[in-house]
């Protein structure tokens, strides 16, 4: 008696240039407009709920980085720095609220902004930051959804039942 396990027939992902193709347009609306990506792949309420919070994250990230200002001191996003790697990493991170991203830094970035001196700045331009990230986070997550990959993050019994077309 064998114990051989049921092969799943789960429809294959798109791939290469077919990926590419179907998923180009849905990124950068994700990346210009967080929410936007979802939105044009009909998942109307995942796209509101991200605005939502990235919204919310970005106007308490000002709202800090401005009013905890000391001595005229704002508090600072990360701008890429020339031979620095952290801030320039930290400036890519924050670059995931999209556009946006060039008021942040003309507003609050650059030497007029250092030191950060109260805790309050420091929440501010990590609100941002994580709206950045989050924002990243739904670009990898909107590609696995065109491409068909996201499929193979379920459990094995999802899995299953979708092979099965229940």
């Amino acid at each position: 008696m064998t114990d051989e396990k049921p092969v799943l027939r789960l429809p294959m992902p798109l791939r290469k240039q077919k990926a590419l193709k179907a998923a180009w347009k849905p990124l950068l609306m994700q990346w210009l407009v967080p929410g936007a990506g979802y939105w044009m792949i009909g998942e109307k309420g995942r796209a509101k709920a991200f605005f939502g919070v990235w919204l919310l994250f970005c106007c308490l990230g000002a709202l800090q980085m401005q009013y905890g200002a000391v001595d005229g001191v704002k508090g600072g996003v990360f701008v890429p720095v020339a031979g620095a790697w952290l801030p320039t990493l930290g400036a890519f991170a924050t670059g995931g609220i999209g556009p946006i991203y060039g008021v942040f830094a003309w507003a609050f970035g650059g030497a007029g902004t250092e030191p950060v001196r109260t805790l309050t700045q420091e929440y501010g331009a990590t609100y941002v930051m994580i709206a950045g990230l989050l924002n990243w986070l739904c670009c990898f997550d909107l590609w696995d959804r065109v491409t068909g990959r996201w499929v193979f993050r379920l459990p094995k019994d999802e899995q299953t039942r979708i092979a099965k077309g229940e």
